[in-house]
């Protein structure tokens, strides 16, 4: 049986086994699944104790790649609300949506300005680049959409959420006004990331991400010496890499341009998210000065 016929198969019997499932934990609260941390982290923000929050994506793993197991299907078929990054992150979720008719799926990256991303391969079109919770804006965004969304299924809550809202978007443009003041005082724009997640971030503050990564693949021998090129004319001596991707082709770079690779992490489950935006902030505005 190949892979999509056993999740096909899964699909079909997790709803029925799904009144089997202990609810003891999360009675009286809204069940909530979503895909990546950020947004789990933004759903507790909004919701608190009227939440029950599943992520999907655990540490460490790559959402583009990712594959459901049968137990989070099951998770899925339970939730009362899905919120999904949007902006073609999902790739993997239509199926699962599927399987649960009554629950309601809201799509935080609605009314964010989505820039264009990269083809999945060569013979496809364009997509939306999905990063957008790197974005204190943009998460700002998404936060007010999961607010609406868990309103619409738990009106009795709607003061709780609104001000938990309030609380968590003053949170967030604290953090953005930190970042602008942050990479004010930074003499260089240009920085080198292996993924090209951060584009959103770039725009924010107005710099420039220069990518290692192409279509999802590595350089070839002419894009590897045009990043080595533009390395050595803008002093670039640090490779940002994040720890859910293969460093290898960071390294190469960083050896040929006698500098160093640093980690950063878009997805970091601790401590939060504001707290992992101020240090991949500092990091990228050290390497800038």
């Amino acid at each position: 049986m190949n892979k999509t016929s056993l999740l096909v198969l899964l699909l079909l019997i997790v709803p029925l086994l799904s009144g089997c499932v202990s609810e003891k934990e999360s009675a009286g609260q809204v069940k909530v699944a979503t895909t990546i941390i950020p947004l789990g982290e933004f759903v507790q923000a909004v919701g608190k104790d009227r939440v029950n929050v599943t992520v999907l994506v655990p540490p460490g793993a790559e959402p583009h790649t990712f594959e459901p197991s049968p137990s989070q299907i099951r998770d899925v078929a339970n939730a009362d609300v899905y919120v999904e990054n949007g902006a073609g992150l999902e790739r993997w979720m239509s199926s699962i949506l599927n399987v649960n008719s009554h629950m309601l799926v809201v799509d935080s990256s609605k009314g964010v300005d989505l820039l264009a991303g990269e083809a999945e391969g060569a013979d496809e079109a364009i997509t939306s680049d999905p990063h957008i919770w790197l974005s204190p804006h943009d998460a700002a965004i998404q936060v007010q959409n999961i607010r609406d969304g868990l309103v619409s299924v738990d009106p009795a809550g709607k003061d709780d959420y609104i001000n938990n809202t309030n609380s968590y978007l003053a949170e967030l443009k604290a953090l953005d006004a930190y970042l602008n003041s942050t990479f004010a005082e930074t003499k260089r724009k240009k920085f080198v990331v292996l993924h090209p997640a951060w584009t959103y971030f770039a725009r924010d503050y107005g710099l420039e991400q220069i990518a290692i990564e192409a279509e999802e693949k590595d350089p070839g021998p002419r894009l590897l010496a045009e990043i080595v090129e533009a390395c050595r004319k803008e002093n670039i001596t640090t490779v940002f890499v994040e720890p859910q991707f293969n460093p290898k082709m960071a390294e190469v770079i960083a050896q040929e341009i006698q500098g160093k690779v640093v980690s950063i992490d878009g997805l970091a489950p601790t401590p939060s998210y504001i707290e992992n935006m101020k240090s991949v902030g500092e990091k990228i505005a050290e390497s800038l000065r």
